[in-house]
């Protein structure tokens, strides 16, 4: 089996094994898995991003909307709301993957408020 060490700038190791079923750069699997994970998300963005670019450049050239339009543009508080609802689903569903629990900020602050406020009380008896 063909294993290298690279050492980087930060003096941060890691071994290429470019052998077998998948590539591994790192000495946990875990720690694989995870850049894996990323370098596939940051591909999906481009992607996307690239996409993006394309509809509005097709749709200011068209007439359809203006650059200046596009610009402005903001959703309503009805639609920002849903917006967050569809972000925390999909953030529930990525974790719930990886088998992890995953709290709504609302949830995440509502505990803070309720830990900060039993304190202050105790502090005052």
């Amino acid at each position: 089996m063909r294993d290298t060490t690279i050492a980087s700038n930060t003096d941060q190791n890691f071994t290429m094994d470019t052998r077998g079923k998948r590539p591994s750069f790192f000495h946990s699997p875990e720690t694989d898995a995870v850049m894996t994970a990323l370098l596939e998300t940051m591909s999906q963005l481009w992607a996307t991003r690239n996409q993006v670019q394309i509809l509005e450049k097709l749709l200011i050239q068209k007439s359809v909307i203006t650059q200046d339009e596009l610009d402005i543009f903001d959703f309503n508080i009805t639609e920002k709301g849903q917006d967050n609802q569809a972000m925390q689903d999909f953030f529930a569903d990525a974790f719930r993957a990886m088998g992890a629990s995953v709290q709504s900020i609302d949830s995440r602050n509502q505990e803070v408020d309720e830990a900060q406020n039993s304190t202050t009380k105790r502090d005052q008896i």
